[in-house]
Parts: structure tokens; C-alpha cells; sequence
């Protein structure tokens, strides 16, 4: 029986992507999995998606970047509000339709026998087929005081997610976060079961900026 591999927030990190499997020596016997947000910001979203369709074992969740993405295409408009996001269309032309196709056929969570997998968050108390779009995509804090929703979330399987950027991966009992800011200048990170090993390939170099 192959290995379950998480991995963290591409954000259209090919070559890191490429080196990633690479370091993981996967096999199709292996079960991949996305986090969301493969493509915006990076050098090479175009590269990361033909990398992804090329994999008959990866399932992806929509993150929020792909969820705006959606919108403006199913609306029949671009998403062109900032330069980053004109960068990303022109790195997926020509095959733009085709890509958000494919994307579009993306869940927002994956309910996996050993972990559930969401893009951003989950709000506490409320089932996973009940979020809301903006909890499962973009939620981080919750609560009078702000505090990570993970840190209320104990219930089920172990929660896997990205968006919520950090030098190193978070793993707790019920938990484990994967964006590690590859993008940023950071590491592309990934989560191994059964092990529970973390796997990560450093950044070639800043692709976009940001305050850590």
C-alpha cells in the first residue's frame, strides 16, 4: 500500500514542484494530495498546472486564489484587479480555458480515511459539508479573541491545510499546516502518512514579496 503526501501551497513554483516529487521519489502507488493555491504569484503557474494534470494520482482543493480565479472566468471577465493576477493569466495562455475547467472540477475539502483536508480553515462547530465558502478557503481566526480556528478544532480526523504562511510546518495532534511561503523565498513543504514525516525543498529564489 503506497504513501498518502500533502503538500503545501505551490503558488506556481514548478521547478520546486517538480523537485518536491522528485525528493519524494513517488510512485503511482502514492496518493497525492494539494492543499489549494497551485497557481498566482509564482514564475510558472502554466508549468504547475500541466504538472498536475499530468498526475492521475493528485487531487487538488480549491484554494482562495483558484476560488477568485472561478469567478471572474465563470462571470466571463479576467481577474485583472492586480499586476500579479495579469501576470498569472498571461502565464495560462493559451490553455486558460482548459485549466479553469479543470480546476473547476476541484472540491473545496477531501474527507480521507486518515485526515480532512480544507484549503484555509474550518469553522468550529459547524460540519464540514455546512462551511461556507470563505470558511473553507480563506478562514484563520475565529472566536472573541482571534484565535487560530485549529486551536478550537478537536474533533474527527487530523485537519491538513495551507494558507496561513509560516517559516515551518504546524503539527499538532489535530492539525497540520503547509504553507511554508515556497513563493516567499521559503520551502515547498510536504506531509507524509503513515510516517507523519514532513518533507520540504527550499525555494530557488524570491518570487514575490512579502513581510514574514
Amino acid at each position: 500500500m503506497g504513501r498518502t503526501i500533502f503538500v503545501g501551497d505551490i503558488h506556481g513554483c514548478s521547478a520546486e514542484f517538480e523537485s518536491l516529487l522528485e525528493k519524494l521519489k513517488v510512485s503511482s502507488a502514492d496518493q497525492l494530495v494539494s492543499v489549494g493555491d497551485l497557481i498566482c504569484k509564482g514564475p510558472d503557474s502554466g508549468g504547475v498546472m500541466d504538472l498536475a494534470m499530468s498526475l492521475p494520482n493528485l487531487r487538488c482543493v480549491v484554494g482562495n486564489h483558484e476560488a477568485r480565479y472561478l469567478r471572474y472566468w465563470r462571470a466571463g471577465r479576467r481577474p485583472t484587479l492586480k499586476s500579479h493576477d495579469k501576470k498569472t493569466v498571461r502565464q495560462l495562455k493559451p490553455r486558460y480555458a482548459e485549466y479553469m475547467s479543470y480546476i473547476a472540477s476541484w472540491p473545496l475539502f477531501l474527507s480521507l480515511r486518515d485526515a480532512l483536508v480544507v484549503h484555509a480553515g474550518l469553522r468550529p462547530g459547524v460540519p464540514v459539508d455546512k462551511q461556507e465558502l470563505w470558511d473553507l478557503t480563506e478562514l484563520r481566526s475565529v472566536g472573541p479573541k482571534f484565535r487560530p480556528w485549529y486551536e478550537w478544532y478537536k474533533n474527527g480526523k487530523p485537519a491538513i491545510f495551507g494558507h496561513w504562511v509560516r517559516r515551518t510546518p504546524l503539527v499538532t495532534k489535530h492539525a497540520v499546516g503547509l504553507d511554508t511561503g515556497c513563493v516567499y523565498g521559503g520551502v515547498l513543504s510536504a506531509y507524509v502518512l503513515p510516517e507523519g514525516k514532513i518533507t520540504s525543498v527550499k525555494a530557488r529564489k524570491v518570487y514575490h514579496r512579502r513581510k514574514w
